[in-house]
Parts: C-alpha cells; structure tokens; sequence
C-alpha cells in the first residue's frame, strides 16, 4: 500500500509541476519569448531574464531546454545565452522556497481555487489559475510521498541503503544527479531530499550532496535536446553541465561548514535545505559571471 502511495505521489508530484509550469507559461505566452530575445542583448541582461523567467516557469530544464532551441534557430547567439543560463540556476530556487512552506491545510483552498478559475474564467488569467491548482497538487504530492515513505524508509534494506551513504558526500552527489536526471528536476529531487532529511533518514551534510548532484542531473534534459541541433546549441548543454560541475567541485569540500552554518541561522531541516539549494545556486551563477568570455573562448575550441 505504502508503495501504491509512493508512486501516486511521485507522479502528482511531476504533475503538479507540470501544471503550475504550462499555466504560467501559457499565461505569460508570446510576451514572455519577445522579452527573452530582447533582454539577451547583453550578459546583464541575460542573467537577470534568465532568473526571472525560470521562476515564471517554475522550471530550469524548461528555460534551458528553450535557450538550446532558439540558440539552434538562430534566435540569439549561444554566447548571450550563456549568461540565461547563470540566471536560471537562480531563478529556479524560488520552488524549493515554496516547498518549505508548511502550507498543508491551504492546500484543498488552492486546488479548488484554481480548479474554479480555470473552468469558469473565460480570459487567459485562467492559466494563471491552472497554476495555483498545480501549486496545490505540488503540496498534496508532499504530504502523500511523505505517508509512503515513512513505512518505506523503516524498511532494512533502505535503511542499510541510507546508511551505506552515511556522510559519502561523493555517493551523495552520485544519487541526487541520478534522481534527477531520472525525474527530469532537479526541484522534485530537493522536495524529495527535503523529505527524508526533515525525517531524520539523511544527515544535512549529506542532504545537500544530494542537492548538489540534482543540480547536475537536472541538465540531462537538455543534454539530449542538444544531440540533434547546432554546434552552437550543443555549447549552450555543454555550458550548463559544466556551470553546475563547477559549482560542486566549488561547494563539495566545505559541505561541512556549509551545514553548520544553515543549522545556525535556524529554520526547519527542509528550509535549510531549500536555503542551501538557494545559495548553491546564487553563488555558483554570481561566481561564473565574470568568467563568461573565458567560457565562451573555451567551448568555441572544445566543440569547434
């Protein structure tokens, strides 16, 4: 039974994801494309639009994914989509945020809201309420993937698993880039971690090696949109892959100290982990800024 609840949670999960990304995107719709072609003319603007668009679309993978096809179409250079690339890793952050939100008794308020303004308003602010019905189901998967996993976790053989992982901040890694290239989100994987963590079934040092591999996983989508397309798409994938190795080999040796630190500043486990996914993602973008004409030089020689 506790599987059966599992799985249902796991998909309403990706579900839910799916139906606050297409409401929000459906709701921004062609604007939200004019604006990306005009705010990637320069790497300032590139960085701040790509932020900001991630977080409308409540989806890293879905930005990355787009920037690849416009890029292969010839839309906009790759290397001004280098910097849409630093900003989304920001911009994704704001999901993780909302997960540590104990908003379980809104949720029934949220679908059924959302479900009424999508059938009854006749504008296109119905997207935007398609939306809140898919920020509401995101908070009915939690508290389902959380009653399967309890009787789950309790199990010897996935207690020996956690347990094997230990502080392996390697192995750690290794299975959140797994997760999330399996799930296809990184958001889902940080939700997921978020869970056991505040269960009691990870350490937070190594949650956030979960949370660091996630990160790398979540470039797997475009990766494979990238095989079929241009050179120049191919170095906006390759970019990505690179931008979230940098950030873990960066962040990787002090994932101890990093943990002291969040336990210090308070909050529940899962907030703390959403806070080091935030501040994984803000300081690996802020820190490869200024390293973009050097990128750009290099992935022109890599994949010439």
């Amino acid at each position: 039974m506790y599987l059966f609840t599992l799985v249902l949670g796991l998909a309403l999960l990706l579900w839910g994801m799916k139906m606050l990304r297409q409401g929000l995107q459906t709701f921004a719709g062609h604007r939200l494309r004019q604006a990306l072609l005009w705010m990637t003319e320069t790497p300032g603007r590139g960085f701040w639009s790509g932020a900001i668009a991630t977080a409308l679309l409540q989806s890293s993978t879905a930005l990355t994914v787009m920037t690849v096809s416009f890029v292969d179409a010839q839309l906009f250079s790759f290397e001004n989509a280098l910097a849409l690339i630093l900003g989304s890793n920001i911009g994704s952050t704001l999901t993780t945020q909302l997960l540590a939100f104990p908003l379980d008794r809104l949720t029934p308020f949220l679908m059924t809201l959302g479900a009424l303004g999508y059938l009854f308003i006749p504008t296109r602010w119905r997207f935007l309420a398609l939306s809140i019905f898919g920020l509401g189901i995101l908070f009915f998967a939690l508290s389902l993937l959380q009653a399967g996993m309890t009787p789950l976790a309790n199990r010897p053989e996935i207690q020996h698993l956690l347990l094997q992982l230990g502080d392996n901040h390697f192995k750690g890694v290794l299975a959140g880039t797994i997760l999330s290239a399996l799930l296809h989100s990184a958001s889902a994987t940080t939700g997921i971690v978020m869970l056991l963590a505040e269960d009691g079934r990870i350490t937070l040092p190594t949650a956030l090696a979960f949370i660091f591999g996630a990160n790398i996983g979540t470039c797997f989508t475009a990766v494979l949109a990238a095989l079929a397309s241009s050179q120049a798409a191919k170095r906006v994938a390759l970019f990505h892959v690179l931008l979230n190795v940098f950030g873990v080999l960066l962040f990787l040796p002090f994932v101890g100290p990093l943990a002291y630190s969040l336990t210090l500043m308070g909050g529940s486990l899962s907030r703390q982990v959403a806070n080091a996914h935030t501040f994984f993602n803000i300081l690996s973008s802020v820190l490869a800024l200024p390293l973009l004409p050097w990128a750009t030089r290099s992935l022109k020689k890599i994949l010439p």
